[in-house]
């Protein structure tokens, strides 16, 4: 007879799996300089709390949009390789994960209350941020995955 397959219980060992070298390869230091070369000036003025809620937003997200990147690294490899051209590769994050993006980045919005206490002009420099965020370190998660595929390790 049929041996019975729980694919919940293989996504949920995958997604952790997934995390996981998501985890042991995120260039957290290149993060910390991109926040500290281009958000800190915007967010200097803020008092701590504020600053330290907006950090981890940005944390969150990029870590949240490399995961992303990892789990479309198969699609990546075949449709945009690191090969290509970085416009080209921009183009193509727009194509395949714009609307993912953007519900990622209103999700860390919504669940932190970001914007609540910030004046319009630091949301517009912290909002622009996170959507470049989003798209560089879901690209980077894409080419990470496919290093990872490639040694077999995904």
């Amino acid at each position: 007879m049929g041996k019975i397959v729980w694919l919940e219980a293989y996504r949920v060992r995958r997604l952790e799996k997934m995390r996981h070298e998501a985890l042991l390869g995120f260039p957290w230091g290149k993060l910390s300089k991109m926040i500290n070369e281009v958000l800190e000036p915007s967010t200097r003025t803020l008092a701590f709390p504020k600053r330290y809620a907006v950090d981890e937003a940005i944390y969150r997200l990029a870590f949240e949009a490399y995961v992303s990147g990892i789990d479309y690294s198969r699609r990546g490899e075949m449709e945009c390789p690191p090969s290509r051209p970085e416009g080209e590769r921009r183009r193509w994050c727009d194509r395949v994960y714009r609307e993912s993006g953007d519900d990622l980045i209103n999700r860390v919005i919504q669940d932190l209350d970001l914007f609540r206490h910030l004046d319009e002009w630091t949301i517009q420099s912290v909002f622009y941020f996170m959507e470049e965020v989003a798209s560089r370190w879901f690209i980077q998660g894409v080419d990470y995955g496919i290093r990872l595929r490639q040694q077999g390790s995904l």
